[in-house]
């Protein structure tokens, strides 16, 4: 009996560590319809008041699920508050208004759709769609015609035991989901979905720790995920990002997975695992630049497709633009917001049709620490660059190169390199 506890505790210490977030929502057993408040599911009229009068009357009874049943909803912006399960039936779509002359504003920009500060234990779950209806905010912010920011799909600050579930994102104004400062993230089986050519629509926008995303779809007008902690500040105390995992997901159109370009709170400990690129403007990018750095370790790629990627992987300390040649820059003083990046394994990496092989640059003062490519083979048109980086080893991995060029190597000291 004693070596089978063991034998359960060790199963239940395995299983834990695959899912990075420890806790998940608690939810009362309590449930709204919006309807009762009087939402129209026609779309013809606004639902705003309704849908916040059931929100705020659970939330005054210590929350529940609020239901949104099949039909449209035009709305928008909506407060969610702690203990609230905000569930889009099937068939259920939140529409949000687009009618930019009546839109409310909230401190100095437009206000997000779907907002939250400071709460514990919220879901948005189900099978619906929230629908940002952002054509008309792109054409606005392309013409130079909007006085403020536009407003985020989904814009959550400081969640703690947040799930999002089951859900398709659809033509954000701006961001599909922004999870900022987040403990305990959970999202899954969602899909995002945005124009190639839409700006800034990126699909997560994400600092936390303790998170999975997994089994979700990204289509998007800018970074599919990007991880962004801190800002131009130093970095101090602890990682404003750790323990996260990505994994089993599809990129298509956008600029792939990303973490940065803000990365001066510092990231400790990201996984990457079983995800397919196909389209994106890059794949595995790491990105900053000197005054908005800091420290990014402990990151693993494995078992990933990329193809048809200008990109596919990239890590610069120069973002968003390089130098012409690398012996241009020479050493400044490292400071907390000199970017650093170490520890970043690649393994059962395939890579077909890029335009770039590799793209790798380090700064002087900083240079890229520990890199590792196992089984990594790569077909690509051009070579590319590994630029200020020591410890950067190759094994069973190669490269085939279109133009028949090699890596430009620049205080690098890459070897097993075929």
């Amino acid at each position: 009996m004693k070596y089978i506890s063991i034998l359960i505790a060790l199963l239940a210490a395995s299983s834990s560590s695959n899912a990075q977030h420890t806790a998940s929502p608690s939810i009362p057993d309590r449930t709204l319809n919006i309807t009762a408040f009087g939402a129209d599911g026609t779309g013809k009229r606004s639902s705003t008041q309704a849908i916040q009068q059931a929100l705020d009357q659970l939330h005054s009874l210590g929350g529940g699920k609020v239901v949104v049943p099949r039909g449209i909803y035009l709305c928008g912006p909506l407060k969610l508050y702690s203990y609230i399960n905000l569930q889009l039936d099937a068939g259920a779509t939140l529409r949000l208004n687009n009618e930019i002359s009546s839109y409310v504003l909230e401190d100095g920009h437009y206000g997000n759709f779907i907002e939250a500060k400071d709460a514990t234990d919220i879901k948005i779950s189900g099978t619906g769609t929230l629908d940002g209806q952002g054509e008309i905010w792109w054409q606005q912010f392309d013409a130079k015609k909007l006085q403020y920011r536009r407003p985020q799909m989904v814009y959550l600050v400081n969640p703690t035991r947040l799930e999002i579930s089951g859900i398709t994102f659809l033509n954000p104004p701006n961001t599909h989901l922004s999870v900022k400062d987040g403990t305990d993230v959970y999202i899954h089986h969602i899909s995002m979905q945005a124009p190639e050519n839409s700006h800034n629509t990126d699909g997560i926008n994400i600092s936390v720790r303790n998170c999975t995303i997994e089994q979700s779809t990204f289509s998007t007008g800018d970074d599919d995920i990007a991880l962004n902690f801190g800002s131009r500040k130093d970095a101090t105390g602890l990682p404003a990002c750790t323990q996260i995992l990505i994994r089993n997901c599809t990129f298509l159109s956008g600029h792939g997975l990303s973490i940065g370009s803000y990365t001066a709170g510092n990231l400790n400990g990201l996984k990457v695992s079983e995800c397919s690129f196909e389209g994106t403007a890059s794949a595995l990018r790491i990105k900053s630049a000197r005054g908005r750095g800091g420290i990014v370790e402990n990151v693993s790629y494995s078992d990933i497709t990329i193809k048809n990627s200008k990109s596919p992987i990239y890590i610069s300390a120069y973002y968003p633009k390089e130098p012409a040649s690398p012996e241009l820059d020479t050493a400044a003083a490292v400071k907390t917001t000199t970017p650093t990046y170490r520890n970043i394994k690649f393994k059962n990496v395939t890579v077909t049709n890029a335009e770039y092989a590799l793209r790798l640059w380090g700064l002087p003062e900083s240079p890229l620490q520990n890199i590792s490519f196992e089984n990594v083979a790569i077909s690509a048109k051009k070579a590319g660059i590994i630029a200020n980086a020591k410890d950067i080893s190759f094994i069973n991995s190669k490269l085939i190169v279109q133009d028949k060029s090699v890596i430009q190597q620049y205080h690098s000291d890459a070897r097993g390199l075929e």
